[in-house]
């Protein structure tokens, strides 16, 4: 978890900067051009993370592993310099479609080079995951969050290249960790190929690619929906919410998943304690809801702190965008499912009604509600997904254990009470006294969640052991 931290540190240090020396209307530009470049990422690794850490444990010998690393690594690689040559007349044919004219393609064809290095950085943290070796994402997240650091605010800060700096500071990082990292790799486990693990790799994560791609396509299409009902900076005060909200995601759902994803699967072919294994799970949501209420709670401060005033219509958002995230939280319970039984499939049909559900919602509010329209697209889409993908998982997965509403609902009301209180009681204003009391709000819910239907009887009963031995461990002499 602290790894996963340091990873994405840079992104919140660096938030402020970004705030303050670009008007939303540039954020705007650097927001449009990351998501494009995403989609070009997914497509690049064509899921290859994540199929990855399957493959890698379906071969129980230490040798098919180490074959399992090289083709892997090398693929992706083959991947990466290939999009690294159309780099730039991609870049020039996206900037023409954004923005009518070509002069954002050096900005584009450099973000493109960055995201594509960026997946080989992924790629080699979760070969360091599967071996649990975490002291060694320590470093490199350590080495990848200094990098960004010290290159973004000389490019951006000092140089004042605008959004151009920002990507190609993350170029520069990139590449260099990149480069280091399969050098590691490969030494400590050969340069082998095999176009059958490839083959495996590949059918596996296929049906990845058009999910990630739809997800991150329904971003792309609510932000340039945005962009001609309202103009680039709407876009800008949009995309600075759900990158604020995004760090529940980066945070805490991310190391999360990190860790409970691979132990269900890893764990696939024998028993074990459910019962402790959903007790996991919901304790999460009541961290994770908690995270959501403060920061919805706290925008108003964390606005005046980083930010200009020209982002303050994002306040009215910040509700329904963290809300957002905890759902998807909470989606992750029938998507691992999915996952560990290889029944990954329908996961592209979801996510296309959540572009169709979310689209259609934006398309209707925009006009009549601005920004706040295309925030309630978002979670609308996110709402369907999670009904969806437990609706299915349901039906393809009846051996997994389902998830329980009344317990999540136990876990979102009362912090929805904490939130409607707190607006009644301070509005928007800072004021050091009030962040003290929404503190409180937040604590209060928290409690009402562990002691009301959020948890059960039996995760109570799990909670209360974890903290009597804690209680009762004997402290080591002074």
């Amino acid at each position: 978890m602290v790894a996963n931290v340091v990873n994405r540190a840079a992104g919140l240090l660096l938030l402020p900067l970004y705030t303050k020396v670009l008007s939303p209307a540039q954020f705007g530009v650097y927001s449009l051009i990351s998501v494009v470049g995403d989609i070009l990422a997914v497509m690049l690794m064509i899921g290859m993370i994540n199929a990855f850490t399957v493959v890698y444990f379906e071969h129980p010998d230490e040798a098919g592993r180490r074959r399992v690393v090289g083709t892997t690594m090398i693929g992706l690689w083959s991947a990466t310099l290939g999009l690294l040559a159309l780099a730039w007349p991609v870049g020039l044919g996206i900037s023409e479609a954004l923005f009518g004219n070509g002069g954002e393609a050096a900005v584009v064809a450099v973000a493109f080079a960055s995201i594509a290095f960026s997946t080989v950085f992924e790629l080699a943290l979760a070969y360091y995951r599967v071996h649990r070796r975490s002291g060694t994402c320590l470093m490199i997240s350590i080495g990848k969050a200094g990098g960004l650091l010290v290159l973004n605010l000389l490019f951006v800060w000092w140089l004042d290249w605008g959004v151009a700096g920002i990507f190609l500071a993350n170029g520069i990082t990139f590449v260099a960790l990149g480069v280091l990292l399969t050098v590691a790799i490969l030494a400590a486990n050969g340069v082998s190929f095999s176009f059958g693990i490839l083959k495996r790799v590949g059918m596996l994560g296929l049906p990845f690619m058009p999910q990630t791609l739809l997800d991150i396509g329904n971003q792309f299409v609510l932000r340039y929906l945005l962009n001609i009902l309202m103009g680039i900076a709407a876009v800008g005060v949009l995309s600075f919410g759900m990158r604020l909200a995004t760090l529940l995601y980066m945070f805490l759902t991310a190391s999360f998943l990190q860790i409970w994803s691979v132990a269900r699967i890893e764990a696939q072919h024998r028993a074990a304690d459910r019962d402790q294994a959903e007790f996991v799970f919901y304790f999460f949501i009541v961290l994770l809801t908690a995270a959501a209420l403060g920061m919805a709670l706290i925008s108003p401060e964390i606005l005046w702190l980083i930010a200009s005033p020209d982002y303050a219509p994002v306040l009215a958002c910040m509700p329904l965008l963290v809300l957002t995230y905890t759902l998807h939280g909470v989606r992750m319970h029938p998507e691992v499912a999915l996952v560990k039984t290889k029944r990954v499939g329908v996961l592209p049909l979801i996510s296309l009604g959540g572009i169709a559900v979310g689209t259609a919602l934006a398309a209707l509010l925009i006009g009549p509600l601005g920004v706040l329209g295309a925030a309630i697209g978002v979670v609308g889409r996110e709402l369907f997904m999670l009904v969806a993908t437990e609706l299915v998982c349901r039906r393809l997965c009846p051996q997994e254990l389902p998830l329980h509403p009344g317990q999540v609902l136990g876990v979102l009301v009362p912090a929805a009470i904490a939130y409607a209180v707190s607006l009644e009681l301070f509005g928007h204003a800072v004021d050091p006294a009030y962040v003290a009391a929404k503190v409180g709000l937040t604590m209060l819910a928290a409690i009402a969640a562990v002691f009301g239907p959020g948890f059960s009887r039996t995760d109570r009963a799990i909670l209360f052991r974890m903290v009597g031995r804690v209680l009762r461990r004997p402290q080591p002499a002074a």
